[in-house]
């Protein structure tokens, strides 16, 4: 069923939300695993303190920076940075606007902050960057496929191993977070809320068993979901099932020619959309571009013209603009007022135009590379191999440590004024963003890494003759 070169770290796959198969070969921390009990408690008292130290603190060995220096990107590695920027961004909309409400509403209607102005609200756009996910799945899922189509090489085994792989690299990871939530709240470190969604909570093992079932469940279609131990975590059942839809078109696509694949891909999309299916939508834009940056690649000669460029990066602009949509008084904010009279005329407006300005930002990043250098800047690296981890701990940490700093800073300075108000929350944000950072570092290498390793075994266990 499976082909052994599916295991190897070259065809390791690239997920949506994950890192790369670079990033985790390139990371010589990616070695380091959970200290294993040893008869001298000592020792292991000491690896357990050094697995807790951030992975950029571990010693490289000469022959590792060698090799990582020595190794050129790959073509879809920047990628990895567009995901840890876009985890950031939503970090900072849900710390921020819980304490400055505001941020959900945009500049000149009401509010007349400096930070409300579009391009300022890039900065925690934490919705478009759920947009700006499912696109980057849709390129990094399909891209080695549709260069192998264009080869005209087999995709089989490597698919079958990706579909298979897929619910377990997801889902495992996210049920480790969601347990996290279970014991803080256990043990009264999470406060508990009476209700839910409307109706009478409480917590306990029956309470968490029907939020992992809504957590992990792809058949329903409405994007939106009740638990509460870890509310943010609706994407991944709609990540999932976005996977799903890439991986059947690509085989059903795999032997078509490459005019064909974009028709059918451009009229899925627009049937997507148009059915309120942004985020399918959004799945098929990312193997629309994957098609195009191949289709360029092949095609490439000489420098491309200064026209081209400007183009482009016209296009990245309007839809970095676009993904500042607000989420409050959309229609009646300068700048996004237009949107009233051009369809969609329900709420839908707000993701419709997210993923649009979405597809504007990912779409020219794959033909400009002086874009994608700052994606491939170490810092940004970094941030995309604990990218996904970032995404899992973060809204835990926001209602446990975040609460607690938030409080204490108000305590120090007073919340009563402007000022003061805003001095307790730049102390605590400096204070909690790098033990943000920190946790999801221990949690990519104590939960992610091995969860991919988790995965691969059963792959390996489960494989026919």
């Amino acid at each position: 069923m499976f082909n052994s070169r599916a295991h190897s770290p070259k065809a390791e796959d690239a997920e949506a939300l994950l890192p790369s198969s670079a990033s985790r070969s390139s990371s010589p921390v990616l070695a380091a695993q959970l200290p294993r009990p040893a008869l001298n408690p000592a020792r292991t008292f000491r690896r357990f303190l050094s697995f807790l130290k951030p992975s950029f603190l571990h010693r490289v060995e000469h022959s590792d920076i060698s090799e990582k220096t020595s190794r050129p990107p790959s073509r879809t590695e920047y990628l990895d940075g567009v995901r840890g920027v876009a985890s950031l961004i939503v970090f900072n909309l849900h710390w921020i606007h819980v304490v400055y409400p505001s941020v959900n509403s945009g500049w000149g209607y009401k509010h007349h902050e400096l930070w409300l102005l579009p391009f300022v609200r890039l900065f925690y756009s934490g919705a478009a960057m759920v947009s700006i996910f499912f696109i980057v799945s849709g390129f990094v899922l399909s891209h080695r496929f549709i260069q192998r189509m264009h080869r005209g090489e087999d995709i089989f085994n490597g698919l079958t191993s990706l579909i298979f792989r897929r619910f377990i690299r997801l889902f495992l990871p996210a049920f480790a977070s969601s347990f996290m939530a279970y014991v803080c709240a256990s043990v009264g470190v999470l406060s508990v809320p009476d209700k839910n969604g409307g109706k009478p909570f409480h917590h306990g093992i029956p309470a968490f068993v029907d939020y992992l079932d809504l957590e992990s469940n792809p058949w329903d279609w409405e994007l939106a979901m009740s638990g509460w131990y870890n509310p943010q975590l609706w994407s991944i059942s709609v990540e999932f099932r976005g996977s799903m839809v890439v991986f059947l078109m690509i085989a059903g696509l795999a032997k078509t020619r490459t005019s064909v694949r974009l028709l059918v891909e451009n009229l899925v999309m627009v049937h997507a959309f148009g059915h309120k299916r942004w985020d399918v939508a959004l799945f098929i834009a990312g193997m629309i571009v994957a098609e195009l940056e191949v289709l360029t690649y092949k095609s490439q000669q000489g420098p491309r013209r200064r026209w081209v460029t400007v183009l482009l990066v016209a296009t990245l602009l309007l839809g970095v603009f676009l993904t500042g949509y607000p989420r409050e008084n959309n229609t009646k904010t300068p700048g996004y007022m237009w949107s009233k009279y051009v369809w969609p005329f329900t709420a839908y407006r707000r993701r419709f135009w997210l993923g649009i300005g979405s597809i504007l930002v990912v779409g020219p990043m794959a033909f400009l590379p002086s874009i994608q250098a700052f994606f491939l800047t170490r810092p940004v690296r970094y941030l995309g191999r604990i990218s996904f981890a970032l995404y899992l701990v973060h809204g835990l940490g926001n209602k446990t440590i975040g609460k607690a700093l938030l409080h204490a800073g108000w305590g120090i300075f007073g919340s009563e004024g402007y000022w003061q108000y805003a001095a307790g929350f730049v102390m605590a944000s400096v204070i909690y963003y790098p033990i943000v950072i920190w946790a999801s570092d221990v949690f990519w290498r104590a939960v992610d890494v091995p969860s991919t390793d988790f995965a691969r075994w059963v792959e390996k266990k489960s494989a026919a003759r």
